[in-house]
């Protein structure tokens, strides 16, 4: 009797850890539990190092830009480098590359999306607990930081919806298609040329959708670092190493970039751009 309770209750066990595994693996979990759960522990370790800023340090935004843009110097240099090969070589490389970026994006297409969604919710979550960990740390001088903190999560919703376009864009069928043919036979012979306008264009949406979602991201990172780095202590210098490799998010440049990029990535995922191409 002792011998099949103990049975009993360690496959009771095993079940209980099968069943925690399975949800943690679930997409819906991982996407609205598990994302933001990840984004909002980074956030709060991010902002809860820092000391409330000292009585002299500049209450609003433009006199700690200023401050820190002269008196933190940034030495770049750059490498530039050259490279020369064949045309045809370089044209079957490009070739290959198109072809294989097509067959692998309509085989994950949904799981680069869901990638792309769970990104989303541990931004939002990361930007929303490393402001309010800033707040409770008392490095608020001004209302204006909240705006300049909170603002690129309006430029994250925006991505939320790209994400919907780029399903709806799906083609039908093509990943059980792609799932049984090489990338080059499913390139050349599965697909008509306006079905691979339509999924490089598709693909290019997604990236720079992507490529909105982490600059808005290091945009709100830029403006927390620059508020953190009024305090003293040893975590100014590593604010003040973060602000300066994202001060490009919060030029006017980036600002215009971002919003390009935003506009572009709609009109590829909505078919705009598709509509314009003429008919092979």
């Amino acid at each position: 009797m002792p011998i099949s309770c103990y049975g009993d209750f360690h496959n009771t066990g095993v079940d209980d850890l099968d069943s925690i595994v399975a949800w943690l693996n679930d997409p819906t979990v991982q996407g609205l539990v598990l994302s933001p759960l990840i984004g909002a522990v980074l956030g709060v370790l991010f902002a809860g190092i820092s000391n409330p800023p000292p009585q002299g340090a500049p209450p609003s935004v433009h006199q700690t830009v200023v401050i820190f843009k002269t008196t933190v110097i940034v030495n770049s240099g750059r490498v530039q480098s050259r490279n020369s090969g064949d045309a045809a070589g370089l044209f079957f490389a490009a070739f290959l590359l198109i072809a294989g970026i097509t067959w692998g994006y309509s085989r994950y297409a949904d799981q680069v999306l869901s990638y792309w969604t769970s990104g989303l919710y541990s931004c939002v979550a990361f930007i929303f607990s490393a402001g309010l960990a800033s707040a409770l740390r008392g490095q608020y001088s001004r209302l204006e930081w909240v705006w300049y903190i909170f603002a690129p999560v309006v430029a994250i919703g925006i991505c939320y919806y790209l994400v919907g376009l780029a399903h709806v864009g799906i083609i039908a069928g093509s990943k059980q298609v792609a799932l049984s043919r090489s990338f080059v036979d499913f390139y050349m012979h599965s697909l008509h040329p306006e079905q691979r306008n339509w999924i490089l264009f598709q693909i290019l949406g997604v990236l720079l959708g992507v490529v909105a979602t982490v600059t808005a991201t290091l945009r709100s990172v830029y403006y927390l670092a620059l508020m953190n780095q009024r305090s003293s202590g040893g975590a100014s210098g590593l604010w003040r190493f973060i602000a300066r490799h994202t001060e490009f998010s919060s030029q006017g440049f980036g600002l215009v970039l971002l919003m390009l990029v935003l506009a572009t990535s709609y009109a590829l995922l909505s078919g705009y751009i598709y509509s314009w191409c003429p008919e092979p």
